[in-house]
């Protein structure tokens, strides 16, 4: 007992030592899932306007609190088809920060290049971010609502229905994989939407959280706990901080309770519903371990549903060190996958 309670801290250091580095807001977890560990000049595509239709800030809902939540629309110019297949993209940053922005030379750009050489339409979306007093599922709402948004305004977009996926990366992963696996008739938000289906063919997982009780350790017993706050008190208010800001539950006080809603979020719980899934993720993320991109690939091939795990060699969150060649082989592989989900 004692070997695993050492067991368990170690990994609990290990995990949340490298988040809480890159942690820097009042929350303390803005840039535990983000899409890019380190902030950078970006500057927004300017390619994409030469050979893409772009339509901006679209309102697809209303949020709870009276606010429009948007998205940006991708097309290819001169379409050769009549119905476009569609690929929803969700940003990262660790559910309270991000944006639908698409920056130059970068991973995302070049797969919405290739994608729109191939006649898909590509959506990026804004959804609810999370603070102090907004929590889930109003970004799940949010990811299903941009699915059914695409199948309500078809006939006016040229959008091919039956051929529907999801891209997301870090945060926006996870929600893209629990919009995808979740029941069709679950996490409705908008009204003037629930009538329309949110299922789609496919996702696509760039280094996502899957379980989210696993990555928090939110099942470490009082004395662990009590053991890592003698040594680092701001590991353990990370913890409490993160597990505050997605569930709304205080672990300290309602541990079993923010356990039980974790699980409800976190995609491992819902992979035997799972769609065709393509995982990505580097074996040097020091954000979201590998084995949580694991964990889903076996949960997924023991529900024998279609998947398949890409490890970049030597790639942290965001794959930010990676090389060019490597990101546009990996790209190709993301578009290979996508076309091979079209019905």
């Amino acid at each position: 007992m004692k070997l695993t309670n050492n067991i368990s801290i170690y990994r609990f250091f290990t995990n949340l030592f490298f988040v809480l580095l890159l942690s820097s807001s009042p929350l303390i977890f803005s840039q535990s899932f983000s899409q890019a560990p380190t902030k950078a000049a970006r500057i927004k595509s300017t390619l994409l306007p030469e050979i893409a239709t772009v339509s901006e800030n679209i309102v697809y809902k209303t949020g709870k609190k009276g606010t429009p939540v948007t998205l940006d629309l991708y097309t290819p110019k001169n379409a050769s088809i009549d119905k476009l297949p569609v690929l929803i993209y969700v940003h990262g940053g660790g559910w309270i920060e991000g944006d639908k922005v698409v920056y130059t030379d970068n991973y995302l750009e070049n797969t919405i290049v290739k994608l729109m050489a191939k006649q898909y339409a590509v959506i990026s979306i804004n959804y609810t971010l999370l603070n102090e007093s907004t929590h889930f599922p109003l970004p799940l709402d949010d990811t299903k609502d941009a699915i059914r948004w695409v199948r309500k305004n078809a006939e006016e977009y040229n959008f091919d229905i039956h051929n529907i996926g999801l891209f997301g990366a870090s945060a926006g992963a996870h929600l893209s994989l629990l919009a995808a696996y979740t029941p069709d008739n679950t996490f409705l938000g908008s009204p003037d939407l629930s009538s329309y289906s949110a299922k789609v063919n496919y996702v696509v997982d760039h280094y996502g959280p899957a379980d989210l009780n696993k990555l928090f350790h939110t099942r470490l017993g009082v004395i662990p706990v009590s053991m890592i706050g003698r040594i680092s008190k701001k590991i353990v208010i990370l913890q409490q901080n993160l597990v505050k800001g997605l569930s709304g539950y205080d672990i300290k006080k309602d541990q079993d309770r923010a356990i039980d809603y974790l699980k409800t979020i976190s995609p491992i719980t819902y992979a035997e519903n799972g769609v065709p899934t393509l995982i990505v993720q580097g074996n040097k993320d020091k954000i979201v371990p590998l084995s949580q991109s694991k964990k889903l690939y076996r949960k997924l091939k023991r529900a024998k549903v279609e998947t398949s795990l890409i490890i970049i060699d030597n790639g942290v969150h965001s794959f930010s060190t990676t090389d060019k060649s490597t990101l546009d082989k990996m790209t190709d592989q993301m578009v290979d996958f996508i076309i091979s989900q079209k019905k």
